[in-house]
């Protein structure tokens, strides 16, 4: 499954980018596969009749209301957007529409099969369907969508296990209010046995130098993405994100009694530069990886003389 890397339409059967204005977000970009953001400040637009090959979830912000007039089901419906209200959109329905004043918005792209992946594990399941066009006021969502958007701007800092909580925090609001027909999450049923705990433990512990996945995690687990964050923090009292974090900074505490360079204790521990493992250092022990091995190394070696002596 591939993300594309712009928000897309499809316009008389090709596939465009679906705005022409350039998106505001620094570091815009797939946040893991399947769901994208963007960030856009539009003027009165007008758009074409289109479909949209995903779920769209905006959330806009104006200093004015916003007259917005949309085709859609053979019928033309006019709504004000207003500031702060959220926008659920589902793909392959044949619209188009125009709006009238400016507005800013954050919009997140989910391509379908990436939101029916979130809930389910190998076991079949009925299609996710959300509802075609939902427009109003969404504390929740808001919430999410704001938390993205300033991780994404941060450069990520939490890593890609903090973003795929938050993703699987929004696909879990759409699925629990917007769907339709049969689908629904199926009940958390407690946290992982022993022997599963041991897996996913180890399996962090192995490869805990690289960029982990919540997909990847939930693999070993043998629970859907959604599952696997609930029962991960049930048995352990962490999220998984934390718990991984953790870890990473507990195995830098002893490789930086070493006389490995920081940028190898870094990438060793799985930060993708050294800055971003000083940021985060820092932010969890209150000092800075260099000065956490001044003060500790040579306590260490004096240990190490003292035993040989």
């Amino acid at each position: 499954m591939q993300g594309a890397h712009r928000l897309e339409i499809v316009v008389k059967g090709k596939r465009r980018t679906a705005l022409d204005t350039t998106p505001e977000m620094a570091g815009m970009g797939p946040l893991e596969n399947g769901f994208l953001m963007e960030e856009h400040v539009c003027r009165s637009l007008e758009m074409p009749d289109h479909w949209i090959p995903n779920y769209l979830v905006a959330l806009h912000f104006v200093e004015k209301p916003v007259k917005r007039f949309l085709f859609a089901s053979g019928k033309m419906q006019e709504c004000v957007v207003r500031n702060g209200s959220c926008d659920v959109v589902a793909p392959h329905e044949v619209r188009r529409f125009r709006a009238e004043g400016e507005s800013q918005s954050l919009i997140l792209s989910i391509e379908p099969e990436a939101l029916q992946t979130v809930i389910t594990d190998s076991r079949p399941r009925n299609s996710l369907e959300l509802l075609r066009h939902w427009h109003g006021e969404d504390p929740a969502l808001r919430s999410v969508i704001l938390n993205l958007s300033s991780e994404i701007e941060a450069g990520a800092p939490n890593g890609p296990l903090f973003v795929d909580a938050l993703c699987t925090r929004l696909v879990e609001e759409l699925v629990g209010r917007y769907s339709i027909g049969q689908t629904r999450l199926d009940p958390y049923k407690g946290g992982l046995s022993g022997r599963r705990l041991r897996q996913v433990t180890d399996y962090i512990e192995c490869y805990l130098g690289r960029s982990l996945s919540t997909a990847e995690i939930a693999r070993i687990a043998g629970l859907s993405k959604y599952h696997c964050g609930k029962a991960f923090k049930e048995t352990t009292g962490l999220p998984l994100h934390s718990y991984v974090m953790a870890r990473r900074i507990s195995r830098a505490r002893e490789l930086l009694l070493s006389d490995l360079p920081l940028s190898q204790v870094a990438q060793a521990v799985g930060f993708y530069s050294q800055s971003h493992f000083t940021t985060i250092f820092l932010r969890c022990t209150g000092i800075t990886p260099g000065s956490y091995r001044r003060m500790h190394k040579p306590l260490s070696m004096n240990i190490a003389m003292s035993y040989f002596a």
